[in-house]
């Protein structure tokens, strides 16, 4: 075979591995199989890892750790009132289990078994669960020498209510893996009721394919097909897939789905418009006792927004035009997603702060919102509560506090606690920690 040869082989398989057509059809095998387990479990709610914020990164080796930027406590109440649940999550090219699933999930609940056993004397199981076949001995020990000191680290946070999750959480969690490699037979299920620990079911969805891709009749299946779907989505959202499951799997050809892709996506302004006209509360989240509130695009559209806020600071280039007649009371910085946007976010902080100093001494309603109130707003947040509050969330607008990386990582944790929905990134909250202590 000649190199070009070679070459053109390639680029076909790059090409079929992107269609848009391959992935939603490897996307709806994948969902049939997640069905399927969940039938099985059918009093446990089921939860993608992205809505409760586990990263594999925290399950690398070497790095494992507890997040306390993603302690994901809203798990915890669902966890209370259905005595389990189901997370679902996939990997790529080969992997049967990503590390969310086979180690920063078990990590996560493990440390709260023991933070649990620690303060409150209790006896139960506190001890590192993890897959054998996914989690070697030696790797399995580096983790449990671990848990005692991310428990310690919970307990010492002072803004997680123990003595609550303490009376929630009846049973310790246990991890437990499903993979389409697994064999699954219903009539060997227990009944979870009558164990001693309440399951959390962790779930990964894709089949297991050594190149990544694998030929099935009339297209290519490919591995954790739904990541990366800004490269080959269309502007396509999940919504828009489902509703239009039908049209778009029954195109004919590649080009055609990704045609219909682009006409869904043109027609559709936007995933959080939805059918809503108005802010609804389940769009933004006040943080503590204050005035201040963190949302997404939703929470900032006009003119509802104003009968629930009196101040808006919108941190996405995108704005509602409506909004600009509010002078004084509207600020929009244009941060861009991602990393174009983390030099733009420092370079706000100052802004901001000089923005909202009066208008938080004047006590006024004030929403902070990005695309999804998970990012940017929660930086511009934290740099507000950094600068004018202190760490019992009272305003001290009239002085500066000290600050260094702990009393900043206080006053996040104060703001996750109100909006399990936050979670900045790293190289956001460098940009706060910078801007501070620089």
């Amino acid at each position: 075979m000649t190199a070009r040869t070679r070459s053109a082989r390639t680029t076909r398989t790059c090409n079929a591995y992107l269609e848009c057509l391959n992935r939603l059809r490897s996307i709806e095998e994948d969902a049939a199989f997640v069905k399927e387990i969940a039938a099985l479990f059918p009093s446990l709610p089921l939860h993608k890892v992205h809505s409760v914020y586990f990263k594999s990164t925290d399950g690398h080796m070497g790095q494992w750790d507890f997040n306390m930027r993603r302690s994901n406590l809203h798990l915890l109440d669902i966890l209370g009132e259905h005595g389990g649940c189901i997370i679902v999550d996939s990997t790529r090219r080969g992997k049967r289990i990503p590390d969310s699933l086979s180690k920063t999930i078990p990590i996560w609940c493990s440390t709260f078994n023991r933070a649990i056993a620690k303060h409150i004397n209790l006896s139960w199981d506190t001890s590192f669960h993890s897959l054998p076949s996914a989690v070697s001995r030696s790797e399995h020990a580096q983790i449990e020498a671990r848990i005692d000191e991310f428990a310690q680290r919970l307990l010492r946070s002072g803004t997680i209510d123990m003595d609550r999750i303490s009376s929630m959480l009846k049973k310790p969690l246990r991890p437990l893996w499903y993979t389409p490699q697994s064999s699954i037979f219903i009539n060997d299920l227990p009944n979870f009721e009558e164990l001693p620990f309440w399951p959390v079911i962790c779930l990964s969805a894709s089949q297991a394919v050594e190149s990544g891709c694998q030929a099935r009749p009339g297209y290519l299946y490919v591995q954790g097909s739904g990541d990366d779907q800004e490269a080959w989505c269309h502007g396509l959202t999940p919504r828009l897939f489902w509703q239009n499951r039908a049209l778009l799997l029954g195109s004919g050809s590649a080009a055609e789905c990704e045609k219909h892709a682009r006409q869904l996506a043109r027609s559709n302004d936007a995933e959080e418009e939805e059918s809503s006209s108005s802010a609804s509360a389940s769009s933004f989240n006040y943080i503590g006792h204050t005035n201040i509130a963190i949302g997404s695009r939703l929470s900032g559209k006009p003119p509802s927004c104003w009968d629930t806020f009196d101040v808006v600071i919108n941190c996405t280039p995108l704005e509602y035009e409506d909004n600009r007649k509010h002078k004084g009371y509207y600020l929009q910085l244009p941060i861009p997603e991602g990393k174009r946007g983390q030099q733009a976010l420092f370079e706000s902080i100052p802004t901001a702060l000089a923005f909202v100093h009066d208008h938080l001494v004047k006590n006024r309603r004030i929403l902070i919102h990005c695309a999804k109130g998970q990012d940017r707003s929660v930086g511009i947040a934290l740099a507000i509560f950094v600068n004018y509050f202190d760490l019992q969330g009272n305003l001290s607008a009239e002085q500066k506090p000290y600050v260094n990386k702990e009393i900043i990582q206080e006053h996040l944790m104060r703001i996750i606690s109100s909006r399990p929905k936050a979670s900045p990134s790293r190289a956001t909250l460098k940009k706060v920690n910078t801007f501070f202590m620089s």
